[in-house]
């Protein structure tokens, strides 16, 4: 029973556990790459996976490491169930982990993680880790939407330029999330002799880049190898969009959820596409993106500095921690808040939210304690799908008061 219901998932799982064709039956695909993405998502054991040889998918198949190895990550039993099967799939099981490396360096707000999946046919696929819930890492992300090159999109670079020379056959970069933006922008970077061996470059859902990076000659000259899908609720693979074309894939949940690749929808061995994205993404991409667009670069600066200093006045160092001490984090932060003008805080308070829905998607805030709170409005990103918006203020009223109708 149970493994006729994971055969007829809709989902990675389903297709892990359906599709039987080896690589070199059936050539590497869209949901093949959403599943090489996903494996960056593990701190691999071991010194063998550090090295050029690694070893494969089903001999890092280790119960005994999996709370090591998915520590920190989003979706841990996910996370556990996705390696399961790919170790039981004849599709990847033979695939080799090497060159596996995990840099993070807070003083320079570096969060860089990636390894080398060699292929059973030959070649390789590069797969980039996209963000954990450090907040340094989400700082980093943020730091995209003015810097031309943070650290980790330079260590990307680098990190292609020192493997490929290692690695025969064609080469397939990917990532999901930050990730997703990292291969893209090793594609972008690198060497002429390199980007000729490059098949395609995969982008889950990953944000986009400045004006500036994609003016770039090498970038224009090599768009046509970048693919990209974004959920139809895709908020992050939507953060600093400007020319990169992309695919809608459907979820099989809603919201900033979405951003989950265990949500998206497989229909045989592709994704169910959907036309356009949200209403809800739509908006948040709009005005997001025309805020900071219209920002100076030392504005810009600003904006994330004063965004993570309120993050910051939570005192921990992972978004999972500042959820778990929501009673002393989340009162600090919104202290932060209330210290700004008006203006600032709105669009502060705006990006805040995104990314507290984003990485603690099971924590709302109106469980906060008693206590004054500053007067500002809290976007619902859940009321943007229906064209409505609900601040703070009403959230706790209808908390305080659960059998008051809410109000249109």
């Amino acid at each position: 029973m149970g493994l006729t219901k994971d055969r007829d998932e809709k989902n990675l799982f389903g297709y892990l556990a359906r599709e039987f064709e080896t690589l070199a039956e059936r050539p590497l695909g869209e949901v093949d790459s959403l599943v090489l993405a996903c494996l960056s998502y593990y701190r691999w054991p071991g010194e063998e996976v550090r090295g050029p040889e690694g070893l494969s998918v089903r001999e890092l198949f280790r119960a005994e490491c999996f709370e090591d190895m998915t520590r920190g990550f989003w979706d841990p039993e996910g996370l556990v169930r996705l390696l399961t099967a790919a170790a039981a799939s004849p599709r990847f099981r033979d695939v080799r982990v090497c060159e596996y490396v995990d840099d993070f360096d807070e003083s320079v707000e570096k969060q860089f993680s990636a390894c080398t999946l060699r292929l059973p046919t030959g070649g390789a696929y590069l797969s980039f880790r996209g963000t954990d819930n450090t907040v340094v890492g989400w700082k980093e992300d943020f730091n995209m939407a003015f810097e031309t090159g943070v650290p980790s999109q330079f260590a990307a670079v680098s990190y292609l330029e020192r493997v490929a020379p290692t690695v025969e056959g064609p080469l397939y970069l990917g990532g999901h999330s930050k990730g997703g933006n990292l291969a893209v922008c090793a594609t972008a970077r690198c060497p002429e002799e390199v980007a000729g061996r490059i098949e395609r470059a995969f982008s889950h859902d990953g944000p986009g880049f400045t004006e500036e990076a994609l003016s770039d000659a090498r970038w224009l000259k090599r768009a046509h190898l970048v693919s990209k899908t974004v959920p139809r609720s895709s908020v992050i693979g939507m953060l600093f969009e400007r020319q990169e074309d992309y695919a809608v894939v459907a979820s099989s949940t809603s919201g900033l959820m979405q951003h989950d690749p265990f949500s998206w929808v497989v229909e045989g061995a592709d994704f169910s596409y959907e036309e356009e994205i949200g209403r809800g993404a739509s908006f948040v991409d709009k005005t997001l993106n025309e805020w900071i667009a219209s920002m100076s670069h030392e504005e810009r600066a600003g904006f994330v500095d004063t965004l993570f200093s309120v993050i910051g006045a939570g005192g921990k160092d992972t978004f999972g921690e500042l959820g778990e001490n929501w009673q002393t984090t989340v009162p600090a932060m919104l202290r932060e808040l209330g210290k700004l003008e008006p203006e600032e805080r709105s669009n502060i308070t705006r990006a805040l939210a995104l990314l507290v829905q984003t990485v603690m998607p099971d924590f709302e805030l109106p469980q906060v304690p008693e206590f004054e709170l500053p007067q500002f409005e809290l976007p619902d990103f859940a009321a943007l799908e229906q064209g409505r918006m609900i601040s703070l203020e009403e959230r706790m009223e209808q908390l305080s008061n659960p059998a008051a109708p809410p109000k249109a």
